[in-house]
């Protein structure tokens, strides 16, 4: 499967660490250059519907959050102009000892999934579906947050870019929202990629600033609660429904 990197062309340090660590493993890939929310111009910025992210979050996105989003979208029309599973990672990855093994691995079944989470679980609620030697692919009642690493296919991304070209969460919190695309949500056990959450340009600040008001706290209240009900139901279905 190619590997696609995420990353700002101007993040030299970071992109000079990801040619360091897949030169290791004698892996192939290519850098997609990420959206910059801070500086760049992008068509997709226009779908950013501030009242329902703000409805969602109880806050406004950050702009290194818009630009993460769109590089995002921009992976997936790769895969779908390339028509054929892909690797995405974000340039803030770190590999497990079993990275290749486990790329391997999910390279025999890949044809049967749209996505698989090659980070950890933040859950243990799920259901197993394929079994290895020395690895697993569980499909995620509970699905966590963070995109750091994650195989794409064609038709996962088809679906992805369909129901979320409108902006109105970040990129990881729309994947975990199954209600909305209705993809299954598989993950690698044990995961072989993980974040460093180095440097980010996000910043964890911006995502804990909330705005005030009784009526957006309300509103976050009942979409939170309808996204969490929502998700599970739809990932209890497509545990019992699909292999």
């Amino acid at each position: 499967m190619k590997i696609v990197v995420i990353s700002l062309p101007s993040s030299l340090e970071r992109r000079a660490k990801a040619i360091e660590k897949l030169s290791a493993l004698d892996l192939e890939f290519e850098f997609l250059d990420a959206i910059d929310g801070r500086t760049d111009e992008h068509p997709y910025f226009k779908n950013y519907n501030e009242t329902a992210f703000l409805a969602n979050r109880r806050r406004k996105a950050a702009p290194g959050e818009l630009g993460c989003y769109v590089s995002h979208l921009l992976a997936w029309e790769k895969c779908i102009d390339l028509n054929q599973p892909i690797v995405v990672l974000e340039d803030d990855f770190e590999f497990t000892d079993g990275f290749s093994e486990g790329l391997k691995f999910v390279g025999q079944i890949v044809d049967k999934v749209s996505f698989v989470r090659l980070e950890p679980l933040e859950s243990k609620f799920f259901v197993r579906s394929y079994e290895g030697k020395n690895f697993s692919l569980v499909k995620q009642l509970k699905a966590g947050v963070c995109s750091t690493g994650y195989v794409i296919t064609p038709q996962g991304a088809k679906t992805f870019l369909r129901m979320g070209t409108d902006i109105c969460y970040p990129i990881d919190i729309y994947i975990k929202n199954t209600l909305i695309h209705k993809q299954v949500l598989h993950a690698i056990v044990p995961n072989i990629v993980y974040a460093t959450h180095a440097d980010s340009i996000i910043g964890f600040k911006a995502r804990e600033i909330r705005e005030k008001g009784y009526i957006l706290k309300m509103k976050r209240f009942i979409l939170k609660r309808k996204y969490e009900l929502g998700n599970l139901i739809v990932n209890f279905v497509n545990a019992v429904k699909y292999k």
